[in-house]
């Protein structure tokens, strides 16, 4: 057999890559890098490229069809690839290798646990009907790697950021700025921790456990790369079952006793591959006989790839969730009193957000303003991690487009500057006893000057003094009024409520301020 050790170079490479261009994306809070490049990344996620697909539809909605296809090609390559949990699986799994008390446990086949595989996978297909997308952010690996990077990684590249800026500032250097952390919120950094120890935990006892028993995405890859064209096989008329295969083997799906390999937990990592000193081991053309011994022909191949089709494509029912019709102005009380939760720019309404959204929070992430937050409970459970308006952490830029430039799925679709500054996503509300201007006698205005189309605008008042006056159909919800109120917790002055459905606002008329009277000379 010729020798094929350089696939696992390759697939290294690519990995480290692909990874590394997930790191970069998950740094980019100050919103710099071209959306093209975060686009390129998550192009080539299955679940948020299917879920674009049927939502917007596109060129860049047929990533999940190229996975298909290079999974029916290759096998399992995408989880060992493109997949950016699985490549931090695989990082953990190196780092277990050097733990010296794990390093001595020998991997060995396992028998799969298609009960629960399939079981899981079937719960997540129903569970579709009924409680929408929540199954896919809790299940979605790019999700869950989205949370990982989000509340855990970002924190602490914020926090080396600003280490490194004042140490180069202290020798006069400025050429990396520090970037501010404005609230540190608990639950998602406990959200995304929990779910890093869990995959943690299965690495160093099983490896690719979650993504053989758990993850809904490799159950389905699964199913297909039985019928896969390139499969690893095993040569029995030169192997001398040493065994060395079976113990690099991330996925325990190789039994050195039977000569015997389960492709469908296979993830072509290539590991076996370089550990033969026979070269026993390689990556063939399955659909023509190799070797004495091997797995199973495909002779079942047609019913496996129905199968499959009938599994991942079953998942559409998810887009045909109904929408309920809630009450948003009676929300909690508070800073947002009097109204619900706000969904970004481009989301359309709350419904398409929770029918579409993964919560791998990529928008979070990139957010300039840090406006977007977490959600908890404010769209209910099945919404929890879901990205919304958080006016207490800052407010939407006017002209920043980024969420719907980045988003994987469609649930915040793309808009251009120009449709930005029309999209209403929420109305001004003023109450006037609650105004400093009123209640202390205190000059102010903040709220105006922050207001980019004017919706809020200072009229006289008394005692020489000027009011906030508001416009809600020139106002497009951006929340800077809300922001700059200096009426403090748990009752500012002016808030912004949402539309159910998000409107197109009224232009504001410019208008050119005249001065008047005299201009003194210029003194030189």
């Amino acid at each position: 057999m010729k020798n094929q050790r350089w696939l696992r170079k390759v697939r290294i490479s690519v990995a480290l890559l692909f990874f590394s261009g997930f790191i970069i994306i998950f740094s980019d809070v100050t919103a710099k890098l071209p959306w093209e490049l975060t686009v390129s990344f998550t192009y080539f996620q299955l679940i948020p490229s299917f879920i674009r697909f049927i939502n917007v539809g596109g060129v860049l909605a047929t990533g999940f069809i190229i996975i298909l296809f290079i999974t029916f090609l290759s096998g399992r390559v995408y989880c060992s690839v493109f997949c950016p949990l699985g490549i931090m699986q695989d990082i953990l799994a190196f780092l277990r290798r050097k733990i010296p008390f794990l390093s001595k446990m020998k991997l060995r086949f396992k028998k799969p646990l298609n009960i629960l595989r399939y079981s899981i996978l079937a719960l997540f297909i129903i569970s579709l009907f009924f409680t929408g997308i929540i199954s896919v952010n809790l299940l979605d690996p790019y999700a869950n790697f989205g949370r990982i990077a989000s509340n855990l990684y970002q924190p602490f590249f914020i926090a080396a950021n600003n280490i490194l800026s004042k140490i180069l500032m202290a020798v006069g250097i400025s050429s990396i700025q520090p970037i501010i952390q404005k609230i540190f919120y608990p639950l998602p950094f406990l959200f995304g921790l929990t779910i890093f120890l869990l995959i943690s935990v299965m690495v160093f006892f099983r490896y690719r456990l979650f993504c053989n028993s758990i993850c809904p995405v490799g159950a389905i890859l699964g199913l297909v790369s039985k019928v896969s064209f390139l499969k690893i096989r095993i040569n029995s008329n030169s192997c001398t079952r040493c065994g060395n295969c079976q113990v690099v083997c991330k996925t325990n799906c190789i039994n050195i006793k039977n000569l015997t390999i389960d492709e469908s937990r296979c993830v072509s990592c290539f590991n076996c591959i370089t550990s033969c000193n026979d070269e026993s081991i390689g990556y063939k053309n399955t659909w023509r006989s190799f070797g004495a011994k091997s797995l199973e022909t495909t002779s079942s191949s047609k019913r496996d790839f129905i199968k499959a089709g009938l599994l991942f494509f079953a998942v559409q029912p998810i887009f045909a969730n109904t929408n309920d019709d809630h009450d948003y102005e009676k929300g909690s009380k508070g800073r947002f009193c009097q109204r619900g939760p706000i969904s970004p720019p481009g989301s359309l309404n709350i419904e398409h957000l929770k029918d579409y959204c993964v919560g791998c929070q990529l928008c979070i992430s990139v957010c300039p303003s840090k406006v977007l937050q977490p959600a908890f409970l404010e769209y209910g459970f099945i919404g929890m991690m879901l990205p919304r308006m958080n006016n207490k952490t800052g407010f939407c830029n006017y002209e920043c487009t980024r969420c719907g430039e980045v988003c994987p799925t469609g649930a915040i679709t793309a808009l251009t500057k120009e449709q930005k500054e029309t999209v209403q996503i929420g109305k001004v509300y003023f109450k006037q006893n609650l105004c400093i201007v009123e209640s202390e006698g205190t000059a102010c205005g903040s709220c105006s000057e922050h207001c980019p189309t004017q919706a809020v605008h200072m009229v006289p008042y008394k005692n020489e003094l000027t009011i906030p006056e508001i416009n809600p159909d020139i106002c497009v919800g951006c929340g800077a009024c809300e922001y700059a109120c200096p009426v403090e917790d748990p009752h500012v002055a002016i808030w912004v409520i949402p539309n159910k459905v998000h409107e197109k606002a009224q232009k504001p008329q410019i208008q050119e301020q005249v001065e008047t009277g005299e201009i003194e000379d210029f003194p030189f």
